[in-house]
């Protein structure tokens, strides 16, 4: 009798692993509740692996998704996925990396994502007429999400080949990196960059409440466009050093 109902449980715990394993992600989404702004199309495979054709939000379309589930992290309590996204984003957007869940919330690990500097213009208008060049990188190595940014964030932010074109003329920043950490629930970024054209040091926090400030300096090159240069004089004077003072704060 033991040996059959031993047999029996067996059994069913075949069929159910088997069941769970198998388990269509498309039926799974459709269980789901809704999240506004995400569209989720052709999915295929499991929650383990598979794959989504495209991912919309906020009607951006996002590109291809596919995942790879950890199936040991669930023993520690946690969801992690790797991941690849972008492909066929009409912002030509790209990333792979780590993702996942757990009783804190959201995270990432070692996460790349790229995105070409244009589309920052379309997203963010300004004032006068500027387009740019290059690509931005973002780079997570360790974040943890808590509303409304972050817990923790050990990261990066590059914008390489860069350039800033306007009817003024082109300014070449060279390589620009930003440190980016979180601080009481607060973004901060800090950047250092120099090129012939210009030079800078600022920091740049982003507070709750979409509420952001920018402090720092910057410093005209050799090569500074001369028809730029015609314009600083709305900026005042620079300090003994040549450099002029950065200072705004507002709110998105």
């Amino acid at each position: 009798m033991k040996y059959k109902l031993l047999l029996g449980a067996s059994f069913g715990a075949v069929l159910v692993g088997s069941l769970v394993a198998h388990v269509p992600v498309s039926w799974l989404w459709q269980q789901a509740p809704k999240v506004q702004g995400l569209e989720v199309s052709g999915l295929s495979g499991t929650p383990w692996q598979g794959a989504a054709s495209q991912v919309r939000w906020q009607g951006m379309n996002l590109g291809r998704l596919q995942w790879d589930m950890r199936v040991l992290s669930l023993f520690t309590g946690k969801v992690k996925l790797d991941v690849r996204f972008g492909q066929g984003s009409e912002m030509n957007l790209a990333g792979r990396g780590m993702v996942g869940y757990q009783s804190a919330g959201p995270f990432a690990e070692n996460l790349l994502v790229s995105l070409p500097a244009s589309q920052i213009v379309n997203y963010a208008p300004m004032t006068v007429p500027v387009s740019l060049a290059g690509n931005l990188e973002l780079t997570l190595r360790n974040y943890q999400f808590a509303s409304p940014y972050c817990a923790e964030l050990d990261g990066a932010l590059a914008w390489t080949s860069g350039q800033v074109n306007s009817p003024l003329g082109a300014l070449n920043p060279g390589p620009v990196i930003a440190d980016l950490a979180c601080e009481d629930g607060k973004v901060l970024a800090n950047v250092e960059q120099a090129s012939a054209d210009v030079s800078s040091e600022w920091a740049a926090t982003l507070s709750p409440g979409n509420r952001y400030a920018l402090v720092g300096w910057f410093k005209p090159g050799a090569e500074f466009p001369a028809q730029l240069s015609q314009q600083l004089k709305w900026l005042g004077n620079p300090d003994p050093k040549g450099q002029y003072k950065i200072d705004y704060n507002g709110r998105f």
